[in-house]
């Protein structure tokens, strides 16, 4: 499908052009033509504008999942997602190298990764690339955009939470498993989950892979755990939203040490469903390496 360029493709390729022609190194990029970010295919899904180069379709994996995803947060949530003129533009590079090396000149100062949401006024950008986790890594970056437009500034804590939560199908055992079984194995080692430390981080740089799993199971216990809980949380978002930031959540949850009782109660029900699942069922989800080594 022929690309209709966004204002923000039209500026990044022409950056793109002007930097490289100053910058010693790079004349590779140049030599091939080839542009830092894709601009050949275009194809839209509810609120999301993708650009790539690689013939995605309404029936491709990766167009099929941001369906999925918006459905979900709908249905989780309670929120349909705005539908914008120009919609949430998601840009999947190529391969990691070309990603590389757009992360390098552009961003310089964010850590390899391999992906990355950006908000900036009122645009909402997703930055990707074409590997073996594309799915996953979509879902997680879109589903900040979605936050970002439903409730504007989320705590870290809250908004890294929702991500991790909405990134995969929480219906896998295997995903499930290997969140649970290591918060029940930090609890057994002698850690504490802290609704009010994890309020304390505003930078993510600041979180640890067992922070990002704390945060995830929080929101999990929240959504999941009952009727109450998830209307609370739900309702707590909306009102984070009209107090623009400014409201902390875990102040507003339930008392510290209760909060944690209902923690680990509940890792030991999802611990206890999980190994009702047949084994073989399991064994076919692989266990990847998570995103920003969660």
């Amino acid at each position: 499908m022929p690309s209709q360029r966004s204002p923000i493709l039209r500026m990044l390729a022409g950056l793109a052009l002007a930097g490289f022609l100053a910058a010693p190194g790079c004349h590779s990029l140049i030599d091939r033509g080839a542009p830092l970010v894709p601009s050949r295919d275009r194809v839209r899904t509810g609120p999301f504008v993708i650009f790539s180069n690689s013939n995605l379709t309404p029936q491709s994996p990766a167009v099929r999942c941001l369906a999925e995803l918006e459905r979900d947060f709908a249905g989780k949530l309670g929120v349909a997602p705005a539908r914008e003129t120009g919609g949430i533009e998601i840009y999947v590079l190529d391969d990691r190298e070309t990603f590389a090396h757009f992360l390098k000149f552009y961003y310089p100062e964010l850590p390899s990764r391999r992906a990355f949401f950006l908000a900036r006024g009122n645009e909402r950008l997703v930055y990707t690339y074409a590997g073996p986790r594309l799915e996953e890594d979509l879902r997680h970056e879109a589903a900040h955009a979605l936050l970002r437009g439903a409730y504007g500034e989320l705590p870290l804590w809250v908004d890294e939470g929702l991500a991790e939560y909405f990134e995969n199908d929480l219906a896998r055992p295997a995903q499930l498993r290997q969140r649970t079984e290591r918060l029940l194995d930090d609890m057994a080692a002698g850690w504490t989950p802290s609704l009010e430390r994890l309020d304390t981080l505003e930078d993510v740089h600041q979180m640890t892979p067992r922070d990002y799993r704390e945060a995830w199971a929080w929101v999990h216990l929240m959504l999941d755990g009952n009727d109450e809980s998830r209307a609370r949380f739900k309702r707590l978002l909306e009102e984070q939203g009209e107090s623009h930031g400014e409201l902390k959540l875990a102040a507003k949850l339930e008392q510290a040490g209760a909060a944690r009782d209902a923690m680990r109660a509940h890792l030991l029900e999802l611990q206890s469903r999980i190994s009702a699942v047949d084994p073989a069922e399991i064994a076919r989800q692989p266990l990847f390496p998570p995103l920003f080594g969660r």
